[in-house]
């Protein structure tokens, strides 16, 4: 199998989500240096006037690349010009009025408190659910692909019971070689990797759909943004993570469907995987 992790990662120029926001904004961001203001983030100039200064940038939010607008009222001149681009740090203008996506920062950041930056994550690993690939990162750079399966049911885990592969930020709680018990003990494969499923956002999507409380919402946040597992027995379900199998199976065949929504190795792979990956590393599934 050494061979076909080899071949996946040389195969992947990269999986579209790192890649997707070279200098990410943070809620830690510095707008200003006494009374010049300074770019808070990499980024793109989109227009600049004599009245106005526009900029794309960009943050990772969950499992998504989100782009962000910034916009500079600088009346004192322009200093750079539509298509540059943007470094942290960099001068844009004094005493100069800043909105990101039309809102103050510092109500933009509280509106969105769970921002990140994967780069700086000792281990990372990136799940492309549909694609049925699995990446392992440190601090920003590649090691380790591997196939995978997924949930027996196509899209994103809503409900308990859906038999479907969540999409979210989540991090490593527990790992076991078992023993496991009960009628499934053997498709645990000698190895389970749980994961904070559900998060933030889920709990949110929870609220809007009515089928959790407001202080549940809450809870699950709080305990999964300090990379704890967060309660299980709602009616978003729990219990996900990654396993082995109970035996070789190929997704050319048998299809990449097997599991109840947990991410799913062959049986050859699932022992590396487990080794390389520690309780507390991220792991994006998207």
């Amino acid at each position: 199998m050494l061979s076909t992790v080899l071949a996946l990662l040389t195969a992947s120029a990269g999986d579209g989500f790192l890649e997707g926001c070279p200098a990410p904004v943070l809620p830690s961001a510095r707008f200003t240096h006494g009374e010049l203001l300074v770019a808070p983030g990499g980024g793109v100039v989109t227009a600049a006037t004599d009245e106005v200064l526009q900029a794309r940038l960009c943050v990772f939010e969950n499992h998504l690349v989100r782009e962000l607008a910034l916009e500079v009222k600088r009346p004192r001149g322009r200093q750079v010009q539509p298509g540059d681009p943007l470094t942290p740090g960099q001068p844009l203008a004094h005493r100069a009025a800043v909105t990101l996506d039309g809102l103050s920062p510092a109500r933009f950041f509280r509106e969105h408190p769970f921002l990140y930056d994967p780069r700086q994550e000792p281990v990372l690993v990136v799940v492309d659910v549909e694609a049925h690939q699995a990446q392992r990162y440190e601090r920003g750079v590649r090691t380790h692909a591997w196939e995978v399966g997924r949930g027996q049911a196509a899209g994103a885990k809503t409900v308990r019971g859906d038999l479907k592969t969540p999409r979210g930020l989540y991090f490593v709680t527990d790992k076991s070689t078992g023993p496991f018990g009960g009628a499934f003990a053997g498709y645990y494969g000698g190895h389970w990797v749980k994961v904070s499923y559900p998060n933030a956002f889920d709990g949110r999507r929870g609220v809007e759909e009515g089928v959790l409380s407001a202080d549940q919402a809450s809870t699950i946040a709080s305990t999964w943004w300090r990379r704890r597992l967060p309660m299980q027995h709602t009616k978003l379900g729990g219990g996900i993570g990654f396993h082995g199998w109970i035996g070789p199976w190929s997704g050319d065949h048998e299809g990449f469907g097997l599991s109840w929504g947990c991410v799913v190795f062959h049986p050859e792979d699932v022992a590396d995987f487990y080794a390389r990956v520690p309780v507390g590393a991220a792991v994006v599934l998207r």
